[in-house]
């Protein structure tokens, strides 16, 4: 898991704890100085970015090259709103900047998927105050809402995933997208 300073990121940490599972976490500044990523990820069974709570060119350009190793790699990958943002931008979306949303919001899922196996609507906690504004052509939309169009979403035909959203502030249906995401190999 790369930390890039979120508020929550202890509760990322309390779910992964309640779920037994073996994880590192990584403050993004810690990851800076890596020459390439795909040595670093080669050993790990997946990536998660966190969200962040202030604009930063460095870690902007670490996760950016995370993105790229997962993508290499064919390593699956969960990025958790900001983390989710820098997925979309890295590999051809756009976003914009919206009117703080702060909010428990409902997601209806247009596709099925195996973070969230079983579900057509989740209940997810938001705040951000930028969205993603289109897709590019080489990802999948899996869920939209009311506050924003591409609230979950897929890079085709690999397991890079991302999220408007934060499911570790989401109680039920944020634990189960988490625990799903974990079993991805």
């Amino acid at each position: 898991m790369v930390n890039n300073f979120s508020p929550f990121i202890a509760d990322i940490v309390s779910i992964f704890n309640e779920l037994d599972n073996k994880f590192d976490c990584y403050d993004c500044n810690q990851i800076q100085t890596i020459d390439t990523h795909l040595d670093f990820l080669r050993d790990f069974d997946n990536v998660i970015l966190s969200g962040r709570q202030k604009n930063s060119v460095i870690i902007n350009k670490i996760n950016s090259s995370i993105v790229k190793a997962c993508l290499i790699l064919d390593k699956p990958l969960l990025g958790i709103c900001y983390g989710g943002q820098i997925l979309a931008l890295t590999l051809g979306c756009t976003l914009k900047k919206i009117q703080k949303v702060k909010n428990t919001i409902q997601i209806d899922l247009i596709e099925p998927t195996p973070i969230l196996e079983g579900y057509t609507s989740v209940r997810m906690y938001e705040s951000h105050n930028f969205c993603i504004s289109a897709l590019s052509s080489d990802f999948k939309l899996l869920g939209t809402s009311e506050s924003c169009t591409n609230e979950l979403f897929c890079f085709r035909n690999k397991p890079l995933f991302g999220t408007q959203f934060h499911p570790e502030k989401s109680g039920r249906h944020g634990k189960d997208m988490l625990r799903n995401f974990l079993k991805l190999k």
